[in-house]
């Protein structure tokens, strides 16, 4: 019994070992393609390394205009893989709300003209209460001259004995009435002018403005509710459909964008290898995984200081890198033969610089 365990067991053990050594020898995918990215110094004359097939503008995700503000997605214009025109719509967004401002704001201007005029009226009427005043005045200071005429005449009656001296008390009390009559018009004329309305029509025209303002801001937050292309160039990837929302909140953009332009290579050379890659040089690119998918390039820009990897998607630097890996960055042009198909924006390759 005890022999035949020892046998069982010698055979778990050997199969154990056939496993792990057919597992070493298969090895991981992404082991072989970082062993065949490493760089060949035997000859001493080509340096291999890994790139991703890009544009020299960045990918950038589109948002709504007006965003952060709070919008809705009434139609998706534009879809996955679409060329587009700079300043051309990609959605259609609600924008019934903010054209009720703007209507609200035209009928406030509406009304605060109606205001202004009401005050231009009231000017008037007061300039014309201040015409009137001013005759009144006159007619007054003729009646006092009359009073005093009747008066300085009386005077003369009682000194010739034709009117007795009772009789010009009268005619100077008449004077002394009519004297005290113009005082009080002058007085009233005085109170009048210190009393101009004209400040209303400063108060409605003021209002106008400020109303004004209130139109613009209004008609400038409708006409932000769009979205638009930045530039020329093709949409990338999709992340909003019909009914989606966007607010403070919103984290995805609508669209991923890449602005028209020639692909080329993104190839990262690291620091040990740098001093062999320079501007000029020719390349020769092929698809990370498969081979047959080949091009040619010339290296075009060589960066000036290492920096931390990009990501996969965006071509944003990472600024918190999982390791501390720095790499020097080289721009690749893509040749493209006559019948053969272009490569794809973001497709991994292996690039061969210096045959």
């Amino acid at each position: 019994m005890s022999r035949n365990r020892v046998v069982a067991g010698l055979a778990i053990v050997g199969i154990a070992a056939l496993g792990l050594t057919v597992l070493m020898a298969a090895g991981d995918p992404a082991d072989k393609n970082r062993a065949t990215a490493t760089p060949q110094t035997a000859a001493g004359k080509t340096l291999v390394c890994l790139g991703m097939v890009d544009t020299e503008d960045k990918m950038i995700g589109i948002y709504p205009n007006n965003f952060p503000q709070p919008s809705q997605v009434i139609k998706v214009l534009k879809k996955e893989g679409d060329e587009v025109k700079a300043g051309e719509e990609l959605l259609e967004l609600d924008s019934e709300l903010a054209a009720l401002k703007v209507t609200e704001a035209d009928d406030a201007i509406s009304a605060a003209t109606a205001e202004l005029a009401k005050a231009e009226a009231t000017i008037r009427a007061f300039d014309s209460g201040i015409k009137v005043t001013q005759k009144e005045i006159l007619a007054k200071e003729a009646e006092l001259n009359a009073r005093k005429k009747e008066l300085e005449d009386a005077r003369i009656a009682v000194r010739d004995g034709n009117k007795s001296k009772a009789d010009l008390s009268i005619f100077e009390a008449n004077v002394l009435a009519a004297d005290l009559t113009l005082q009080a018009t002058q007085l009233k004329l005085e109170l009048a002018k210190s009393e101009s309305p004209t400040y209303l029509r400063d108060l409605a025209n003021a209002n106008i403005k400020r109303l004004q303002v209130l139109k613009k801001q209004a008609e400038t937050a409708r006409d932000q509710i769009k979205c638009t292309a930045k530039a020329d160039g093709k949409i990338i990837r999709t992340f909003v459909s019909e009914g989606s929302s966007f607010g403070p909140m919103t984290r995805d953009p609508a669209f991923w964008f890449v602005k028209k332009g020639p692909l080329l290579v993104r190839a990262e050379v690291t620091q040990e290898f740098a001093n062999r890659v320079s501007k000029g040089q020719s390349a020769d690119i092929e698809d990370e995984t498969d081979s047959k998918q080949r091009w040619s390039g010339i290296v075009t820009k060589v960066g000036e200081q290492f920096l931390p990897k990009r990501h996969a998607t965006g071509g944003a630097l990472d600024i918190f890198p999982v390791n501390d890996d720095r790499v020097l960055e080289c721009l690749v042009s893509i040749d493209v033969p006559v019948g053969q198909s272009p490569p794809r924006f973001g497709q991994k390759v292996r690039v061969t610089i210096g045959k």
